[in-house]
């Protein structure tokens, strides 16, 4: 049984700049992980869908906290969904429409990410790269389950506007993912709570967690772990509440730290 969890940041974190990761790196330390008690959960902004293609293979082995923690599967079950009313996501929408340093949006759904017929190449390319089954539709027609709207903004322009949203909003909330992204959430749910939800599935306390992040939006999941670990290309607000810093995700440094976790256990056994 998992006395222990393991939760990590993706863009800026576990993955390369590149949005790659070592496979067989992973592969070895998974079962290793396992052994020592630990649970290891993906949580990111991506959807859920996303995360599972990025670490096909491994789903099993793994528990996933995606849409910043709208939903959170463990080894295929579904312990939370946290689902958007059409209304409101179409009332965002409209804020988003009718700003001019708007670059772009999309509806990330149960099934698949949803970009309206106004999109850009440009912005369909950057959503591809982070999402999967993108599809440009009329977003008055989507009827799948929505459960984050996720947009792009010029990077001096981000968080300004993201204040502004979150001045308006009663029941959700804005937060910068990167240099120029923000997702839109339920204000009730984020990392970690995603995590709080995984910790009492198993009967695991905060302070049994290790979580790493990078991002504003990883702020919670850090926050709320007993040991918060934060990559040397972190922003600032992250860095202040870490318990210890490690070198940039380009140096696969939060693999480097898990093997190093799994070395020290086997040699206190």
């Amino acid at each position: 049984m998992f006395t222990k969890i393991i939760a990590t940041d993706m863009d800026g974190t576990f993955l390369r700049p590149d949005g790659t990761y070592d496979q067989e790196r992973l592969a070895k330390l998974l079962p290793q992980l396992t052994d020592a008690g630990y649970r290891f959960v993906a949580a990111s902004g991506r959807s859920l869908l996303t995360l599972k293609t990025l670490f096909k293979g491994f789903e099993t082995q793994m528990a996933f906290i995606a849409e910043n923690g709208c939903i959170v599967e463990d080894e295929g079950n579904l312990i939370f969904e946290a689902q958007m009313a059409t209304a409101d996501y179409l009332a965002i929408v409209a804020e988003l429409e009718n700003n001019p340093d708007c670059k772009g949006y999309l509806l990330s759904g149960e099934n698949g990410a949803y970009v309206p017929q106004s999109s850009t190449p440009d912005y369909l390319k950057s959503a591809r790269h982070y999402y999967a089954n993108v599809q440009v539709v009329d977003i008055k027609r989507v009827t799948d389950k929505i459960l984050k709207v996720s947009t792009k903004f010029q990077y001096d322009k981000a968080h300004a506007f993201t204040r502004q949203l979150n001045q308006k909003l009663t029941d959700f909330q804005a937060v910068v993912t990167g240099f120029d992204g923000i997702d839109i959430i339920p204000r009730a749910y984020d990392k970690a709570t995603g995590l709080d939800s995984l910790c009492e599935q198993y009967g695991i306390p905060a302070k049994n967690v290790l979580a790493f992040g990078d991002n504003y939006n990883d702020l919670e999941m850090l926050a709320y772990a007993g040991r918060a670990i934060v990559p040397a290309n972190g922003v600032d607000k992250a860095k202040a509440i870490a318990d210890e810093l490690i070198a940039d995700n380009s140096q696969e440094s939060v693999l480097d730290y898990l093997e190093g976790l799994v070395a020290a256990c086997q040699e206190s056994d």
